[in-house]
């Protein structure tokens, strides 16, 4: 197989073929396994990434992904079919905050059978994947985990709904929600018009870090079709969103502000500052250059391969994120909120706001 595939050393002197040794092998499940390959000398993970496609065809496997684990050897992420092949159900929303650790939220599940998590406080996510492919499961997951925080004022929700659909459920327990252009310019200003507040009493307490209490909430900013904002909206909205959102991503994390934003076309024109978002998803793309354009340079080659999820109902909340300490992309599903979860999130994050709080609404 390494041979056919080029991966494979000829000594000129003997004619000796050197071939690449395993490791070992450890099988997650049925559908997916590591194989963990020592590499001869002279050879590069690269030229591994290169050769990924021609593997997967070797393997008779539908993917196989390429990660670094340490000098000279590579683990290769061969994933046979489907390692989702059932709807994942969210977990009870905790009664209590004190049982909430924004630094661990759960997702979903990976391709290896554990649970995703990714931290919420302290970062930026966005969330990119074609119509249907279930961008707003991600983003319903990371609220579910926030409604006891909510309810208790330790996390405050500013919410853009320009379609006025996927998250109109949150208008009650929002402290600032809008739809119509105007409001979005407005909630987007107040949201930073906070941070710089939060910045000059930090300076004031002598602090550099956040700390959520009462007193400073995490500040959580939700933008669903984030495109619709910043790109291809009116004129008068994407001038006001541009010019305020690259202040916010790049300044809000240290003052307690996150963002979570979902779209469908992540092109420069549409959304130039998607590098500023630390934690970065993408499920089912329409074309193979929207997976690095997510995700990061190489990460299709590498095995996120996203534009080849298939586009029917049973595939929604599939993706690929990267894994922070090895760059390598690794497949997740996203857990399925239906209404009943919905309306379960808004009841137990619900809690007095005034309507002086609320303004901004569309």
């Amino acid at each position: 197989m390494t041979e056919a595939c080029g991966l494979v050393t000829v000594q000129r002197m003997t004619g000796v073929i050197n071939v690449p040794r395993i490791v070992r092998i450890r099988s997650h499940s049925p559908s997916t396994e590591t194989v963990y390959v020592r590499l001869l000398l002279g050879q590069t993970p690269k030229q591994w990434e290169e050769a990924a496609e021609a593997l997967a065809v070797a393997l008779r496997a539908e993917r196989v992904g390429v990660e670094r684990v340490r000098p000279q050897v590579i683990a290769l992420i061969v994933q046979r079919s489907e390692p989702f092949t059932q709807v994942i159900v969210p977990p009870d929303i905790p009664a209590d905050s004190d049982a909430v650790s924004l630094a661990n939220v759960y997702l979903g599940e990976t391709e290896h059978g554990s649970d995703w998590h990714a931290p919420l406080i302290g970062q930026h996510w966005l969330i990119a994947g074609a119509t249907g492919s279930g961008k707003n499961s991600v983003t319903w997951m990371a609220l579910r985990a926030c409604a006891p925080l909510i309810r208790d004022g330790l996390v405050r929700l500013h919410v853009i709904n320009p379609k006025g659909t996927e998250l109109n459920a949150l208008r009650p327990v929002s402290y600032r929600y809008a739809e119509a252009d105007k409001d979005i310019v407005d909630v987007m200003g107040s949201f930073w018009e906070t941070m710089q507040a939060r910045k000059r009493t930090l300076a004031e307490q002598g602090r550099r870090t956040f700390e959520m209490s009462r007193e400073t909430p995490l500040d959580l900013l939700v933008i669903d079709e984030l495109g619709a904002v910043t790109g291809y909206g009116d004129r008068s909205l994407t001038r006001g969103a541009q010019a305020v959102l690259p202040l916010i991503l790049s300044q809000a994390r240290a003052l307690g502000g996150s963002v979570i934003g979902a779209l469908q076309e992540p092109t420069k024109d549409v959304i130039p500052q998607r590098d500023l978002f630390s934690l970065r998803v993408c499920l089912r793309a329409t074309s193979a250059g929207h997976v690095d354009m997510v995700l990061g340079e190489d990460m299709r080659r590498r095995g996120a391969l996203a534009d080849e999820i298939p586009n029917v109902p049973e595939s929604a909340g599939i993706g690929f994120v990267v894994k922070q300490r090895s760059r390598t992309p690794m497949r997740v599903r996203a857990a399925y909120c239906d209404d009943t979860d919905i309306a379960e999130l808004v009841r137990v994050a619900g809690w007095p706001v005034s309507e002086l709080s609320r303004t901004g609404q569309g």
